[in-house]
């Protein structure tokens, strides 16, 4: 048997997790110095909350190298292959958290894939390796083929509000942003790097929406996969965004709204949305 593991940056649901089989490893937030697992146990409405209550800036922590461990362990016990999709490296350090992991155990037959990516861009290449495990390819030809698809996931948000992304050290430019108006909403990407990447400043969100149709226009979208829009807390703003997408002829489908959870939410705060698709080879 093939596992397919990720950790819980790439947003899926409990639900989803259990009826694709995938384990997923929890990172973790901490919150005015309380440690909260990102494992499904608390509500990502109540994370963005506490986030809003808080004194201070929410962060991140990766999982130890025990973590994903003791799954390697069960897998191993279970002689199963193993594919293990991170978060991008340029943004956590799970992606090193698992290889030492595996390198620990002496796995052999466990790959270790950092997608370049984060939340829905994460998501879709986890579900391409769930499509190629059910298409008969090995743990090794998957691995492979990964590195070769997140080449082609397009991520684009829209930030209400900077300071996460600041206080994150995310991104370089976003303490000249921070001077701007408040009505100011960048636009960033994930580049090929899986470093964020500054796109525009917009006037409010929906010139960021806009901006983001419009940067659609630079790709052929590939329709065998679906596209998501995510948000952080807001899916009122992702309903409208997604009502804007279809009016361009753009195929979605409402199940493709992601929310966004505390890994992803720490650093880009609430009140934020975004898109994930794959582009055309």
């Amino acid at each position: 048997m093939i596992r397919i593991i990720t950790d819980s940056a790439a947003d899926f649901e409990h639900s989803e997790s259990e009826r694709l089989g995938i384990s997923t490893v929890p990172l973790a937030v901490f919150i005015d110095g309380k440690e909260y697992k990102d494992d499904f146990l608390h509500s990502k409405e109540r994370f963005y909350r506490l986030a809003r209550l808080s004194k201070t800036l929410p962060k991140t922590s990766q999982p130890s190298p025990y973590v994903y461990e003791c799954v390697l362990k069960k897998a191993r016990d279970n002689g199963d292959s193993v594919v293990i999709i991170t978060v991008s490296s340029a943004l956590s350090g799970s992606y090193q958290s698992a290889v030492l992991a595996r390198d620990l155990l002496g796995y052999e037959n466990c790959y270790v894939v950092d997608s370049k990516s984060a939340s829905a861009g994460q998501k879709l290449v986890v579900k391409e390796a769930l499509r190629l495990r059910d298409n008969g390819f090995t743990a090794e030809e998957i691995a492979d083929s990964l590195l070769k698809f997140r080449k082609r996931i397009i991520v684009y948000a829209c930030i209400d509000d900077m300071k996460y992304l600041y206080g994150g050290g995310r991104h370089t430019n976003a303490a000249a942003l921070l001077g701007s108006t408040g009505r100011i909403k960048p636009v960033i990407s994930i580049a090929e790097s899986g470093s964020v990447a500054f796109e525009a400043k917009t006037i409010g969100m929906r010139h960021g929406m806009n901006h983001m149709l419009m940067s659609l226009k630079k790709y052929e979208i590939d329709s065998n996969y679906p596209l998501y829009i995510m948000h952080t807390n807001s899916r009122n703003l992702a309903l409208y965004f997604s009502k804007l997408i279809i009016s361009k002829g753009v195929v979605f489908d409402e199940g493709g709204i992601v929310s966004v959870g505390c890994v992803v939410g720490s650093h880009i705060g609430e009140g934020s949305t975004g898109i994930a698709f794959v582009k055309k080879e």
